[in-house]
């Protein structure tokens, strides 16, 4: 299986960072290039904590159609675009319910409690799985961590054709 690196570059081929950045568009691009909508939504950080995500950053649900990450109000608006990407960053690289534990197995009752009560818009039975940050050393949450490191860097990176202009072209009058 080839590096995160090496994933990142065919991924940010297929879905193109937006520039300048926006999340939305973002998150579009991904829905679409997986053929699922994905929906995001701000909710009460004491209640996801509960949801089995760890420090209760985010948390990605997905619905037999389509999918649905949530993440904590309380945070800062570049916290919470690292969190989506996050979780995008597991649906892209393939994160999911293991296969052992098969493919349609939701979480535990506790986990579907936390998550009715966060969108009770959600059926239970309409969960295929929750993926939540609860195991930090594990290789699929470093992956994803990586992962929205490098589309958070990439989105902030200026421009070539900018930057060569501002260096190139201002000591000579253009």
């Amino acid at each position: 299986m080839a590096g995160i690196d090496a994933r990142f570059r065919e991924l940010s081929r297929n879905i193109p960072i937006p520039r300048p950045w926006n999340l939305t568009a973002y998150v579009g691009a991904v829905a679409e290039f997986r053929g699922r909508a994905i929906t995001v939504h701000p909710v009460d950080t004491t209640v996801l904590a509960g949801a089995g995500c760890g420090t209760g950053s985010g948390l990605w649900i997905a619905k037999r159609d389509a999918d649905v990450i949530v993440y904590g109000a309380d945070t800062t608006e570049w916290h919470a675009e690292h969190i989506v990407a996050h979780e995008l960053g597991h649906m892209l690289l393939g994160h999911g319910p293991d296969r052992a534990a098969g493919d349609n197995a939701p979480s535990t009752p506790h986990t579907l409690a936390a998550v009715a009560e966060l969108l009770p818009s959600i059926s239970p039975e309409s969960i295929r799985h929750v993926l939540g940050r609860t195991d930090y050393g594990s290789i699929r949450e470093r992956d994803a961590e990586t992962f929205a490191d490098l589309v958070m860097l990439r989105a902030m990176r200026p421009r070539r054709d900018s930057m060569l202009h501002t260096t190139f072209f201002r000591d000579r009058g253009c």
